[in-house]
């Protein structure tokens, strides 16, 4: 099991899209219980610390989304 880089309520960057959000909650590996794409993920991946993020879009307004820790950056 990975340990977290992030925790609940730290502030984060989407690395390829820019956005700034909030950690919401944490799990220690994917849960598609949290994803409504339910992806098809290598294993690697899968084991990866994964967050439910609440993201500002391009107009600031919130959005919440499932991102795995790579995805993520401190701000």
């Amino acid at each position: 099991m990975t340990e977290a880089k992030f925790a609940i309520g730290d502030r984060v960057r989407h690395v390829s899209m820019g956005h700034h959000g909030v950690i919401v909650a944490v799990d220690t590996e994917y849960s598609s219980a949290h994803d409504k794409n339910d992806l098809s993920l290598n294993p690697s991946v899968r084991a990866s610390p994964w967050y439910q993020v609440t993201l500002e879009d391009e107009h600031g307004k919130p959005v919440d989304t499932y991102l795995s820790e790579a995805q993520l950056d401190a701000e």
